[in-house]
């Protein structure tokens, strides 16, 4: 009996351990940052995320040695199958990873989430802030709550600062205006060369009508310049078409 209830006793304190251990996170990568100010930053993050879940994280140690065994840059593979990977490498519920972005006093913050709740997908989260480090901070620490599903303290939203970003610069930066930017150039690039394509066309029909009648006429020289020419404006229009969806794609601007 007593052996029964010390079984019963280890299997109910793993069962707690595995459900207090369920969020999982890697330290986010920096970029334009210095690895103190990353790990410092992240760790303001994870301090609020302790707060906001409902158990005690799993640490950073056991989540370290866990997806070092893996064939994978964590930090830099934020597709699903790869942050799946590293969740069933950590056996958590909830797997984070995200990246860190400074420059010209501007924040970005990109976060990845896949949780066990809602299997085969994975979620992330956005911020964007321009200001001093305290402002980026408070908004770090609410992002913490949001992951979570959960309602931003008050303390929190008191000391909120807002963004100094402008309307511009967050319309340049959205990835929708980006898309729409990148599309209209492409979209304007293949109307023009649809239309000197044609243009072309018709002036090298009028060349052969000309010289049908005479080969001589005096006609067919300007047919002629404005057939090179339409076609010299069709390949530039071609070309600004594939450079500008080219630019799309590696910029990623149609994946984000």
């Amino acid at each position: 009996m007593k052996k029964l209830f010390s079984i019963f006793l280890l299997s109910t304190t793993l069962m707690f351990a595995q459900d207090a251990a369920s969020v999982a996170s890697v330290q986010f990568s920096g970029t334009g940052l210095s690895d103190l100010e990353t790990k410092t930053l992240y760790n303001y993050f994870m301090g609020e995320l302790e707060k906001a879940s409902d158990g005690p994280l799993l640490s950073q140690e056991t989540v370290d040695q866990s997806v070092s065994s893996l064939e994978l840059t964590t930090n830099d593979c934020f597709k699903k199958d790869c942050l799946m990977a590293a969740q069933d490498a950590t056996s958590s519920n909830v797997f984070l990873a995200g990246t860190l972005k400074f420059s010209k006093n501007k924040y970005r913050v990109k976060l990845y989430k896949v949780d066990s709740s809602n299997p085969g997908k994975s979620k992330s989260y956005r911020i964007r802030y321009k200001g001093d480090t305290d402002g980026f901070i408070t908004e770090l620490e609410i992002l913490a709550w949001k992951v979570m599903g959960k309602e931003v303290p008050g303390r929190l939203n008191d000391k909120r600062k807002p963004s100094q970003e402008t309307m511009f610069e967050k319309i340049a930066e959205n990835p929708w205006a980006q898309r729409g930017l990148v599309l209209g150039v492409a979209g304007l690039g293949a109307s023009s060369y649809v239309k000197n394509t044609a243009g072309a066309a018709e002036s090298q029909k009028q060349i052969d009508r000309l010289e049908g009648i005479n080969p001589n006429a005096p006609g067919i020289k300007a047919h002629e310049d404005s057939r090179d020419g339409a076609k010299s404006t069709a390949m530039l229009s071609l070309g600004l078409t594939a450079a500008s969806l080219a630019y799309g794609y590696f910029a990623g601007v149609f994946t984000e």
